[in-house]
């Protein structure tokens, strides 16, 4: 089966149609919806945080028994808490050995990179399509 270009344009047209109608929906939704949400979830997050460094026990809001579960708004807000260990000798040794084998990491991903790139050039080496992605943006009036 051999695919024209006129085809591709006329999916191409057929699916731009589509992203325009949902992208013009989801800014009218979000405008309605959106933002009013993240404006409340942003107030919950910071009096929650404050909470928390007041010393207020949040276990209270995990768990089958959490006081964050709205059935009459058919919601359950999920509080995840991330704890690090306080400084100390011992961890900032290690984080330092850490931070040395992610840049040894970091050197051998660009030799690798430039090894791959030499070979191709040289022709020693072909390249092959890994993966196509398609990208929907807005043209600038």
């Amino acid at each position: 089966m051999n695919i024209k270009t006129t085809e591709l344009v006329e999916l191409g047209s057929v699916a731009a149609e589509a992203y325009d109608d949902c992208d013009t929906a989801l800014k009218a939704l979000n405008d309605s919806f959106g933002l009013p949400y993240e404006s409340a979830k942003d107030n919950l997050l910071r009096d929650v945080t404050l909470a928390d460094t007041q010393g207020l026990d949040l276990s209270i809001f995990s768990g089958d028994n959490s006081r964050f579960k709205f059935p009459k708004h058919n919601t359950n807000i999920v509080v995840r808490i991330s704890r690090v260990p306080t400084p100390h000798s011992k961890l900032a040794a290690l984080a330092d050995k850490v931070s040395k084998l992610e840049a040894e990491l970091k050197m051998a991903k660009m030799r690798l990179k430039h090894a791959a790139e030499q070979l191709v050039l040289s022709g020693e080496c072909d390249e092959r399509t890994e993966k196509i992605s398609l990208a929907f943006t807005r043209l600038k009036k």
